[in-house]
């Protein structure tokens, strides 16, 4: 359900936009619940957040969806075997995961062609939105350690 509300934050024009920047909120909401949720149905929450990512992208339906669900095994992974799933450690894979994602999608649709202003694409597209849509992983990290916490089995505790 919260994929699907950040969905139409991400679709509203204007939302939160900053000097023409527009931050992603489903992917850094994806990144964050891998790092934080060991259940194995939240696969399909990062199917339907690469989905919904595909869609609102205009992109070939599939891109963004392997990406992500890359980017979530390698957080998956990373979190159980290197290291604690800490808000700086949150921020800079978000971070990381982003700049990963948004480069590649950027070389396949945009390198291809003529070189003219392809750097300066490149900085606002690719690295100020990383850096400004991994912000939100810092507010998703409390909310999703609150649902946790809220919705654990008293014995777990």
């Amino acid at each position: 359900m919260a994929v699907f509300v950040l969905y139409i934050f991400q679709s509203t024009p204007g939302f939160l936009s900053v000097f023409g920047l527009k931050p992603v909120f489903v992917l850094p909401f994806c990144i964050v619940l891998s790092m934080l949720d060991e259940n194995w149905q939240a696969g399909f929450v990062y199917l339907a957040g690469g989905l919904l990512t595909d869609l609102s992208c205009g992109r070939v339906v599939g891109t963004f969806t392997i990406l992500l669900l890359l980017c979530c095994f390698a957080g998956i992974v990373s979190a159980k075997f290197f290291f604690k799933p800490t808000l700086r450690n949150m921020y800079s894979f978000t971070f990381a995961a982003m700049i990963i994602m948004l480069s590649m999608d950027f070389f396949f649709s945009f390198m291809f062609g003529n070189y003219t202003g392809k750097l300066f694409y490149y900085f606002k597209n690719v690295l100020l939105i990383s850096a400004y849509s991994a912000v939100f992983s810092l507010a998703f990290y409390f909310f999703i350690d609150f649902i946790n916490v809220k919705f654990m089995r008293f014995d777990a505790r």
